[in-house]
């Protein structure tokens, strides 16, 4: 009777204790929800030219460790019906999409993550329009813009998937149709999360868009192409340029406490010449290098007030710059006075501030 009531007492003990030990490797192994896990913000950069893996040196010591990719579609110009993509030509479209998917493989074996960002050229724009000022001329040209659209960037969502790549771009600077055609976003957002499992997020223009949009909800971050202007006059030193960005970051914040997402800055980038902090946006061309003073310190400054003043912020998710090359050659005098740092004293300050 006795050795029955030990048997009894041995076996009690051994289920408590096996339901203790399941508790506590539950515990283990399901995250805290009352803790948030620190998340590293993005140190990322545009990287143009044809692929040289031999950089990818370079780009490490740079303390990057996101490359964004970005493929192209075209349209004659901003009212025009349809986007291109693959020229109609399977065979070419074929090689387009096996030398993405082998890019983003190499990139992300060499140990970087990926940001496959499309954007739309176009090819002859009139009136100064740009992409922000796309918007089909009537209902009949918005059907067929859609599908075109839809198609162009389901196409490389697809791609991304496949190489797993970590975050995608559902548009870039597309002001008038993402302020105008709201359901058409949504719509596209949750079809494009059907093929695509990593993060997602939309490229807003600076100006006049990344506050008017309404579903930021629907996306993992707040995207904004940041070329805001942060200084009136030439050769600004950092601490000016500081002062331009504290009056545009409770603009930030308070987007992001409206939305509850992290912003990101998915394009941002200064050209080397003094007058990059006043528009930071205009592009160079050959024409314009007898008009612009060359100055490798006021775009190091600029540099250095954003890592100053932005960086820091806990709301903020991180950057990808504008812009590297894989084919940069410091003899090349337009990329000199280009957006890129490479061989320039903004790439001594992008690398202590990636670290």
């Amino acid at each position: 009777m006795k050795s029955n009531r030990l048997y009894s007492l041995a076996i009690f003990i051994v289920l408590i204790t096996g339901a203790i030990l399941v508790s506590l490797s539950q515990i283990k192994n399901e995250p805290s929800k009352s803790v948030k896990t620190k998340q590293e913000k993005q140190k990322g950069a545009h990287v143009f030219g044809r692929m040289d893996t031999t950089k990818f040196k370079f780009f490490k010591e740079t303390n990057i460790d996101w490359i964004t990719i970005v493929p192209w579609g075209y349209q004659d110009d901003y009212d025009s019906p349809s986007v291109s993509h693959h020229r109609g030509d399977p065979a070419r479209k074929a090689r387009r999409d096996s030398m993405y998917l082998k890019n983003i493989q190499l990139l992300r074996g060499a140990g970087f993550k990926v940001f496959v960002k499309p954007h739309i050229w176009l090819h002859t724009p009139y009136e100064e329009k740009w992409r922000s000022d796309i918007f089909p001329s009537n209902d009949e040209n918005w059907e067929l813009w859609k599908e075109t659209y839809r198609a162009f960037i389901l196409r490389y969502a697809k791609i991304a998937e496949l190489g797993e790549a970590e975050m995608f771009c559902v548009g870039a600077e597309l002001t008038r149709l993402t302020l105008e055609k709201t359901e058409f976003w949504t719509e596209l957002i949750q079809e494009i999360r059907s093929v695509f499992s990593g993060k997602l997020t939309y490229a807003a223009n600076w100006y006049e868009e990344y506050e008017n949009i309404s579903f930021w909800n629907d996306l993992d971050y707040i995207g904004i192409q940041t070329y805001f202007p942060l200084a009136n006059n030439k050769n600004p030193i950092a601490d000016e340029v500081s002062k331009g960005w504290k009056k545009i970051l409770p603009k930030l914040r308070s987007i992001h406490e409206k939305f509850d997402r992290k912003i990101l800055f998915t394009e941002m980038g200064y050209k080397s010449t003094a007058n990059c902090a006043i528009k930071p946006w205009e592009w160079l061309d050959e024409s314009d290098q007898d008009r612009n003073e060359y100055s490798l310190e006021a775009q190091a400054n600029c540099y250095a007030a954003f890592f100053d003043s932005v960086w820091p912020e806990n709301w903020f998710a991180g950057v990808h710059l504008w812009q590297y090359r894989y084919d940069y050659t410091p003899d090349d005098n337009l990329k000199n006075l280009d957006f890129t740092p490479q061989g320039k004293p903004a790439n001594k300050i992008i690398t202590t501030g990636f670290k």
